[in-house]
């Protein structure tokens, strides 16, 4: 099992990686149909919100799993 810190690491380089695939946070956001303020937050947070990572998977056809963007997460409300 992974430790808090871990999975921390895991969730900041997996938005890194989102947000370099998108080309930028306004193009996320757009994609999304989020705010840019909203990808900000994920930033500053260092993860990307339960609802943003299942956009995020069903937006890119799976490239990027919900799974992997927030492991801690153990039961999800949104469907795919």
């Amino acid at each position: 099992m992974k430790s808090f810190q871990e999975i921390k690491q895991q969730q900041a380089k997996e938005l890194i990686s989102v947000i370099k695939y998108a080309g930028s946070q306004s193009n996320l956001a757009r994609e999304c149909g989020v705010s840019q303020q909203s990808v900000h937050r994920w930033v500053k947070r260092g993860r990307i919100s339960k609802k943003g990572a299942t956009t995020i998977h069903r937006v890119t056809s799976g490239y990027f799993r919900r799974e992997e963007m927030r492991p801690d997460v153990v039961s999800w409300r949104y469907e795919l």
